[in-house]
C-alpha cells in the first residue's frame, strides 16, 4: 500500500521503436550499398575464411550465399543493417551482386536492429559487447526520456523502471543477466575513449576482467597503463603490473612470473601431484640434454 502521496509504480511498456519490418530478397549491386558508420570493426581475416567458403560451396554446386544480408533503402542506394563480413566476402571474391533482404525501418530502428543482431552471436569480445550493450541504452534513453530524468524520489522510481525494462529487453533477446548487462554499460561509461580504440582488436578486449580493473581508473592512468602494456620492449604481463610499474613497484618479467607461479604450485603439490607432473615431464618433449628419470 502507497504511503503519504506517494503512488504505486505500474510497469509501461517501452517505446515501440518500428512497425514489422516489410521484407523481400533481391540481388542488389554492392556497389550501391553504404556500409560505413558500422560500431563493429570487420575483421578481415575472418571475411577471408567466408570468402573461402562461399568459393567451395559454389564449386559444389551449391549456392554461394547461405544467408542474405539485410538493407534499407535510403535514396537511390542502400544501407547496411547486417551482414557486414558476408559483404566483404563478396568484394575479396570480386562478385559485384549480393543477395539482400530489404527491410523497412527507421535510423533508429536499423542501430537497434544492427545491436541487436550482433549481440546474439556468440563471437563478440567483451569490449565489443559492452559497446553495443551501452549504444543499445542510449537509443533507449533518446526514446524514452523519462528514463533520464532525476531529481526526486518518484522521477528515481521512473528511472528505475526504465532501466528494468531496458534489462529485461536486453535478457529476452540475448539471455544475458541484469548483472551483465548493467556492467557491460558501466565498463563502457568508465573506459576513456581514447583506451576503447586502442584496446580494439588486442586480447585484452576479450579480457572482462582487466577491462574491469583498467575502468575503474582515471582516464590518464588509463592510457599510461596501457603504454606499459603495449610497449615493444619489456611489456607489463597484466593490467595489475602496468599500474604496479607506474606505482613504482617492481614487475617480474612475464617469463619470470610463470616460472614462479610453477615453483609455488610445486610447493602446493603432495607427493602424488608431484609424481603425476615428473609422469608427464618424462614423457614430454624436453629442452636438449635435459632428461627425467624415476630413481629406485
Amino acid at each position: 500500500m502507497a504511503r503519504g502521496d506517494e503512488t504505486p509504480m505500474t510497469a509501461q511498456p517501452a517505446v515501440m521503436i518500428d512497425p514489422p519490418a516489410v521484407r523481400s530478397v533481391v540481388r542488389v549491386k554492392i556497389a550501391q550499398i553504404d556500409a560505413s558508420e558500422r560500431l563493429r570493426e570487420i575483421s578481415e581475416a575472418h571475411a577471408q575464411v567466408i570468402a573461402a567458403s562461399m568459393l567451395e560451396h559454389e564449386k559444389a554446386g551449391g549456392r554461394r550465399q547461405l544467408q542474405a544480408v539485410e538493407l534499407v533503402q535510403r535514396g537511390d542506394g542502400y544501407r547496411l543493417v547486417y551482414g557486414a563480413h558476408r559483404l566483404r566476402a563478396h568484394q575479396i571474391n570480386g562478385w559485384e551482386e549480393i543477395d539482400a533482404e530489404i527491410v523497412t525501418l527507421t535510423d533508429a530502428g536499423l542501430r537497434l536492429r544492427e545491436i541487436d543482431e550482433n549481440l546474439i552471436r556468440h563471437e563478440l569480445t567483451a569490449l565489443d559487447r559492452a559497446r553495443f550493450l551501452s549504444e543499445r541504452k542510449r537509443l533507449y534513453e533518446a526514446l524514452n526520456p523519462a528514463s533520464k530524468h532525476g531529481g526526486d524520489r518518484r522521477s528515481d522510481q521512473v528511472a528505475n523502471m526504465a532501466v528494468w525494462s531496458f534489462s529485461a529487453d536486453i535478457a529476452e533477446k540475448t539471455g544475458m543477466s541484469d548483472r551483465t548487462v548493467r556492467r557491460a554499460v558501466a565498463l563502457i561509461e568508465n573506459l576513456s575513449p581514447a583506451a576503447i580504440t586502442r584496446l580494439r582488436d588486442t586480447p585484452l578486449a576479450s579480457n572482462q576482467a582487466a577491462l574491469e580493473a583498467l575502468s575503474k581508473q582515471p582516464h590518464e592512468r588509463q592510457l599510461a597503463a596501457l603504454d606499459q602494456m603495449f610497449a615493444a620492449e619489456n611489456p607489463a604481463p597484466s593490467v595489475n603490473a602496468a599500474f604496479d610499474r607506474l606505482d613504482g613497484k617492481v614487475v617480474k618479467p612475464a617469463a619470470e612470473l610463470k616460472v614462479s607461479k610453477l615453483i609455488d604450485q610445486w610447493g602446493r603439490m603432495g607427493a602424488k601431484e608431484r609424481g603425476e607432473f615428473l609422469a608427464f615431464l618424462a614423457a614430454a618433449d624436453l629442452p636438449k640434454g635435459w632428461t627425467v628419470e624415476k630413481g629406485q
